[in-house]
């Protein structure tokens, strides 16, 4: 072993156990004792997960001989000092399907590095190296992929691979099982599908997609980042959605079905879901591991990065991860105006919008975005959605100035590239300004320092696109005249609604619908019964396990619902905006 060199070896010999077994190998520990620590978050994901609390057994030795290992707090151990490499041996339980943590079963392996691998204080620069051994025959087809460098490669990717420090390190996810794995190039630069769970996806279509729409985010951006690029994708149930941007690669999950298969009919609108998903990822290479708030630096893991950009680095992405989609020809005009038609109602219908703060959701993600309760929808307000709608606002007013939005994410891109400037706080009114000329100080008073709503009927008739009223759903029938939100279809209520007419008769989240005006209570009976119009309904309910009744006057509570279309009355310079917006480059 190398001085100053960290090593690992990572074994999982009973996969159905949960466990992985690692050891942790350093060559020179401190003099005074070594400290070592398990991070408490990992980049991209901005909540406190406290991942040492899977740490199942932990211990240590030098020579052959055991070291006394203390354990200093939530995260982190002292070992006492000791001659000679010090080698600490420890277990870590991973059953978490999320793309944030570890999973092992026998069906497959997967882990952020952050979730495993002991930092060891004072040679966090220290040049690493893993060693991932092979679980045994029974798993004798399963393979790993990672875009972590292999020193040698061995048989199906059980090899030695290594990173130039310890924060290179936990930005390469691991998968290992049975994979799928398609390859292909973009702009010249290798990439690879890899899907693991059970599927029949048609692999060859997808990287055919992907291949088209990686080629548009890099002649967005004019280069490249990295050297090579994985999408790794568990396939899985229906309820199962999200992903994690990584240097050269990225971790997501989605539901199978929203997959194609070969020969079969899809649903266009999931697999445009999914195709939204690796997009917004894929985005990230650039905006967030590379483009990043001066806060994520050099971020401590044990505790909290705080930044007002978050609306910025994930509602900017969330605002082109869709419209990349139209410009590659992905999606057309008229499936953007319907998706982009459900984000502007799901802002609408949330009054947390008019309570928090655009910079104030970045702010708090640590504790709000990502610690959601019953009282969310009243009080806060995503930086992603708001974000994203903000976004589009800034990109529709810089172009009726013959400007765009495009142009600072490009200069943003110029500045990291050449001089690796980060974004501080408070500085992208400044940054528009200097770039396109444009101020847009109303925007960033009453829409990013304040919680008004973006001004986008204004914007979007600019640009021959009508926002008008549509129909309200059955769906939203509850909603709508009750003022609460159900959980599931189920009769358990999830959330009660400021001002609205449930509040008003004392119901609250949690509480059981069991019968209404004594008739058994079931979703679709409660939304018959508002279809009759009903003056007043006696509603029935557990709270807990008390049976109570309530009163509650049904009343329309206005639920937003909108659609978007293009004018049938634009004029042909509202066209050439139009266009010009949904084809640039």
């Amino acid at each position: 072993m190398k001085p100053h060199h960290i090593h690992y070896d990572v074994r999982f010999n009973a996969p159905q156990t949960h466990v992985f077994e690692l050891e942790c190998h350093i060559a020179n520990p401190a003099n005074e004792g070594q400290h070592v620590s398990l991070p408490a978050w990992l980049p991209g994901s901005y909540l406190v997960r406290d991942f040492a609390r899977h740490i199942v057994s932990i211990s240590a030795s030098a020579n052959g001989k055991p070291v006394t290992l203390q354990k200093l707090d939530k995260s982190s151990w002292q070992a006492a000092p000791c001659k000679g490499p010090l080698a600490i041996r420890y277990q870590v339980y991973a059953y978490d399907l999320s793309v944030r943590t570890a999973y092992l079963d026998h069906t497959r392996a997967y882990f952020n590095g952050s979730s495993l691998f002991l930092q060891v204080a004072g040679q966090e620069h220290a040049a690493c190296s893993v060693e991932i051994h092979h679980p045994g025959k029974a798993y004798a087809d399963w393979q790993i992929a990672t875009t972590l460098p292999a020193r040698k490669t061995g048989k199906h990717g059980f090899s030695l691979y290594e990173a130039e420090n310890y924060q290179a390190l936990i930005d390469y996810p691991v998968e290992i099982g049975t994979l799928a794995i398609a390859e292909f190039k973009a702009m010249g630069v290798p990439h690879r599908l890899v899907i693991s769970g059970s599927h029949n996806a048609d692999v060859k279509a997808i990287s055919r997609d992907l291949k088209t729409l990686c080629e548009h985010h890099i002649r967005f951006f004019g280069t490249a980042p990295f050297q090579r690029y994985d999408f790794l994708l568990y396939a899985a149930a229906d309820n199962q959605y999200g992903g994690l941007e990584h240097s050269d690669s990225t971790s997501l999950i989605c539901p199978r079905s929203w997959l194609p298969v070969k020969h079969e009919k899809h649903d266009k609108q999931q697999y445009q879901d999914f195709l939204g998903l690796c997009s917004h990822e894929y985005f990230h290479a650039w905006h967030v591991k590379r483009i990043r708030p001066s806060a994520f630096a050099s971020p401590d893991l044990s505790r909290e990065a705080y930044t007002r950009l978050l609306w910025v680095f994930e509602g900017f992405t969330a605002y082109y991860d869709t419209l990349a989609l139209v410009r590659c020809g992905l999606m057309n005009e008229q499936e953007y105006l319907a998706a982009l038609s459900k984000d502007i109602n799901r802002f609408l219908r949330t009054p947390g919008r008019q309570v928090q703060a655009l910079e104030e959701s970045s702010f708090d993600a640590w504790i709000k975005l990502y610690k959601p309760d019953e009282n969310t929808p009243n009080s806060q307000i995503s930086y992603y959605l708001k974000g994203s709608l903000v976004a589009l606002a800034m990109d529709l007013s810089l172009r009726l100035k013959g400007r765009s939005l495009d142009e600072v994410m490009h200069a943003l891109w110029q500045r990291y590239s050449d001089h690796g400037q980060l974004v501080d706080e408070g500085s992208m009114q400044a940054l528009i300004k200097e770039v396109c000329g444009e101020r847009l100080a109303n925007l960033f008073r009453d829409c990013v320092q304040g919680s008004d709503d973006p001004p986008l009927k204004k914007l979007l008739s600019s640009f021959g696109i009508d926002l008008a009223p549509s129909a309200t759903g059955d769906a939203d029938l509850v909603r709508q005249w009750l003022g609460l939100q159900l959980a599931n279809d189920e009769t358990r209520i999830a959330h009660v609604f400021n001002g609205s007419a449930a509040e008003q008769a004392g119901l609250a989240a949690g509480d059981v619908i069991v019968a209404h005006d004594s008739l058994k209570a079931s979703a679709k009976s409660l939304k018959q019964q508002l279809k009759r119009g009903r003056k007043t309904m006696a509603l029935h309910f557990f709270r807990r396990d008390e049976l109570m009744t309530a009163e509650i006057q049904p009343r329309d509570h206005d639920l937003a619902s909108y659609a978007l279309t293009t004018s049938a009355r634009r004029k042909p310079e509202q066209d050439a905006l139009r266009q010009d917006w949904l084809a640039a480059n």
